[in-house]
């Protein structure tokens, strides 16, 4: 690989890294770009899994310490009788997982809501880290192999050539 491809490789392991942008959208641009299939793929999907994994654990801590928090305003505000309600998001987010689970936050994440967001609702709900970061972590790469796969045949089918 020539020094572009490499810096090129980079743009596609911080794209890959960030939110919205995702690996499913980097790979298509890189494979188009004429970059090597594979390194693409695997770049992408580690720089998107490596931010993944970061929101989930750190996700997991806030939702502790917020647990904690929260813990601890109860008992004051039971002492002053005031009642606890739950907010509409919170609602949502619950509905949601109890309708399609980690199987489906997993599987549209990557499509619609993307990967961080998609690991970080799961920890809000009380997925563990590890867990969200499986679940959403098979999404993701799944989804990155079928955008390699489309694009790959999209290309061959338009007479543009690639690198494998």
């Amino acid at each position: 690989m020539t020094g572009p491809d490499w810096l090129m490789l980079v743009g596609i392991f911080f794209g890959g890294a960030l939110p919205w942008l995702e690996a499913i959208v980097v790979i298509p641009a890189g494979i188009l770009a004429g970059l090597p299939v594979v390194p693409v793929v695997l770049v992408a999907i580690i720089g998107n899994l490596l931010t993944v994994w970061l929101t989930a654990y750190y996700g997991q801590v806030i939702r502790r310490w917020w647990l904690k928090r929260k813990q601890a305003r109860s008992r004051n505000s039971e002492e002053r009788g005031s009642p606890q309600t739950r907010t509409r998001r919170q609602e949502r987010v619950n509905r949601i997982m109890a309708r399609w689970g980690m199987l489906g936050l997993a599987t549209l994440g990557p499509l619609g809501l993307g990967t961080q967001l998609s690991a970080l609702a799961a920890v809000a709900t009380g997925v563990s880290a590890r867990s969200a970061f499986l679940w959403v972590g098979a999404g993701t790469i799944a989804w990155s192999l079928v955008a390699a796969a489309l694009t790959l045949t999209g290309a061959s089918f338009m007479g543009i050539g690639s690198r494998v």
